[in-house]
Parts: structure tokens; C-alpha cells; sequence
């Protein structure tokens, strides 16, 4: 095929090649998997035209350890960090292609209780970055869904309407992810996000990517998810009552936390190096069990920000299910406790006035 003859978008496929050439080389892409990133560039891709609008392309690989790569092999290629957080690292190349390495649960098939897993590293999904604000980049993906439809490809939506999509730090409007039929040149998903991309300090939480409507296991998947979901919305009626006019909790708003440091810089970098030296290393306790110990302490300070974001941190950092909802419990009997025991104030005013 002729440079001439492939989709016509600034996208530069001979970059594509060198860089997933040099992937490859580290053992960090299969052939198979090389073919099916440069699968988005041929004529017959089933989404040229929403490829057409894009302005980058990224491939999301699964691997046992970020911390392990050979990043300063992978700097000297050329390759960019973008985002860099534990578990999760971003590089952008030349040419329109990026590269996304995370050992972080990012799926929802990561949270069902003996999946098997793939050997890693392995390619999760492919990323078609609709970046500028255009009625053409508006137009191509609205039709990801009918085209997807067309094509015998299963789809799901995430986010839009005012609802972005969190993924670790980043911030997209909406996405629309697609999975390929039994048979073809595709074998994972592919995700085409909206918008422009919003990189934040703070950890935004994980809107994980939607199990496969066609896994066997997709009902209990999404059953869980949605009981999962349906507490947490009770949780937040249950909350403090919001003063008339306002929102206590917008979960957009945790995205401007770090803006808390606009006016006093100084103190804000202070507790955030208190903070992450606190939560984001293992110590005597596990990050996994810090994680459970500040899910349950946002419990009992009803802070719903909290909650979102250790939700998500304690799923990261391999908690169950089953201890995240047991710390709930230890926090709520805690609190129980400490209401009796003040009783005993009571008791004594009562034995001063001679009434017991």
C-alpha cells in the first residue's frame, strides 16, 4: 500500500511504523499487535472518518509493573512523558501515535473475581484522540455508534452531556468505545474521546472502560457496578443538606482541588508533599491498606469527595470489594461506639443531681 492509499489524516504512518517497530524490539508490542495499530490506518477501517478528524492515535498496553519499563530507552526514541502517575505512565511520539503502559486495574473485566488473565505485556484497547473542536470532530463521533451498528461492532457509551470521563489524572468530555466482531483485522476495543484533554494534579479517579457487552460475565459485571453505584448515590442524599441555590457535591468540582493552592502556594505544596509521602509508597502499611483506612475515615467525615477518589484508589491498589464495604462497617460500629461511650457523660451529670 502506497502512502497515497491509505486514510487520508495528518497522521504519519511511517512514524507509526519506526515507533511501533522500536516498541516491538522491547518486547513491549507483538507483531499481531503492531498490525492491528496500523489496522486504523487502512482504507477499509470501518471508523476512516472519525480516524480522518483525529489528532492522535494511543494504544493502551497492560504490564506487570510501570516502575520497570525501560523508560530511559524509551525517552532517548524520542518518546514524551505526558502523564505520569504510580501504575500509569503516558509517552507521546512523533507522528500522532502515543503510548499508555499502566499495572492499574483500568477495566471493568479487571475487577471480575477470577477473569483469567492475559499474559502481559498485552494491548488492552486502541484510542482515537478527537481532540479540536470542530462540527467535522463533532459530526464523526456522533456516528460512531450507527457506523458501529452498521459494521456488526458492539457499542458502549461513556460520559457526554455535561458528564466528563476521569481516567487516573485526565479529563475527556465523552467517549464511545466499540468491540470487534468474532472475526477481522481488530481484536480489542477501541475508544474514540471527545474533547479536549484536561491533565489535573490530583488523581480524578478511574471511570474504568466498559466490559464487552458480549462477555459472558458482562451482566455480572455491570450488576455489581450499578449496586455499586445506586449506594454511592445514596450515600450522597444521605449527606449534608446543600444551602438553597447550591450543590454540596458536583463531582466535577474535585477536578479544581489543586486550585485550592492558587492563593497560598507555599502551604498547598507542603500538604501535598505531607499527602503523597503519606499515601503513595508502601511503609509499614500497604498502599492497599492505607487506601482502606482513608475509605473509612471519609465515611465517617462524610466527605464525598473522598469517597469517589478512595473508591477508586482502593480498586488500584488490589482491594476487594468485600474489604472496602468491611472498613465502611468498622467505621460506622467506631462511630456507634463513640456515641454510647459519651453516655457516660450523661451518667454523671445525672449521679450530680442524684438521679440514679
Amino acid at each position: 500500500m502506497t502512502v497515497q492509499e491509505q486514510v487520508s489524516t495528518g497522521l504519519d504512518r511511517p512514524a507509526f511504523v519506526r515507533t511501533l517497530d522500536f516498541l516491538h524490539e522491547l518486547g513491549l508490542l507483538s507483531a499481531a499487535e503492531m498490525q492491528e495499530v496500523l489496522s486504523v490506518l487502512e482504507p477499509d477501517f470501518p471508523f476512516a472518518t472519525a480516524l480522518r478528524e483525529a489528532s492522535s492515535v494511543h494504544v493502551h498496553s497492560k504490564v506487570e509493573d510501570t516502575r520497570t519499563l525501560p523508560h530511559d530507552r524509551i525517552l532517548e526514541a524520542g518518546g514524551r512523558p505526558e502523564s505520569q502517575v504510580d501504575g500509569y505512565v503516558k509517552y507521546r511520539f512523533d507522528g500522532g501515535l502515543n503510548m499508555i503502559f499502566s499495572s492499574i486495574n483500568i477495566s471493568e473485566d479487571d475487577l471480575l473475581p477470577g477473569e483469567p488473565m492475559p499474559d502481559l505485556p498485552a494491548m488492552d484497547h486502541k484510542g482515537i484522540d478527537l481532540r479540536r473542536d470542530t462540527e467535522a470532530v463533532r459530526a464523526a463521533f456522533g456516528a460512531v455508534p450507527e457506523l458501529a451498528l452498521g459494521q456488526g461492532w458492539r457499542h458502549v457509551p461513556q460520559g457526554g452531556e455535561g458528564q466528563p470521563v476521569y481516567c487516573c489524572h485526565t479529563e475527556v468530555e465523552g467517549k464511545h468505545w466499540v468491540y470487534p466482531p468474532q472475526t477481522g483485522a481488530h481484536t480489542r476495543p477501541i475508544e474514540f474521546a471527545v474533547g479536549d484533554l484536561q491533565i489535573h494534579d490530583a488523581k480524578m479517579g478511574c471511570d474504568l472502560r466498559p466490559i464487552d457487552p458480549a462477555h459472558p460475565r458482562a451482566a455480572e459485571a455491570r450488576a455489581a457496578l450499578s449496586a455499586c453505584a445506586a449506594a454511592h448515590a445514596e450515600g450522597e442524599e444521605a449527606a449534608a443538606e446543600p444551602a438553597a441555590g447550591s450543590s454540596y457535591y458536583e463531582r466535577a468540582d474535585l477536578a479544581h482541588f489543586a486550585d485550592m493552592g492558587a492563593h497560598a502556594k507555599p502551604l498547598m505544596d507542603r500538604f501535598w508533599a505531607y499527602y503523597n509521602a503519606t499515601f503513595a509508597v508502601d511503609g509499614a502499611l500497604t498502599k492497599r491498606e492505607k487506601a482502606l483506612i482513608a475509605l473509612a475515615v471519609a465515611h465517617a467525615k462524610q466527605c464525598p469527595y473522598c469517597i469517589d477518589a478512595y473508591s477508586n484508589s482502593c480498586l488500584d491498589n488490589g482491594a476487594t470489594v468485600e474489604q472496602m464495604h468491611e472498613a465502611v462497617h468498622c467505621a460506622a460500629a467506631l462511630g456507634a461506639g463513640i456515641d454510647l461511650v459519651h453516655g457516660v457523660q450523661m451518667q454523671n451529670a445525672l449521679r450530680a443531681r442524684g438521679a440514679m
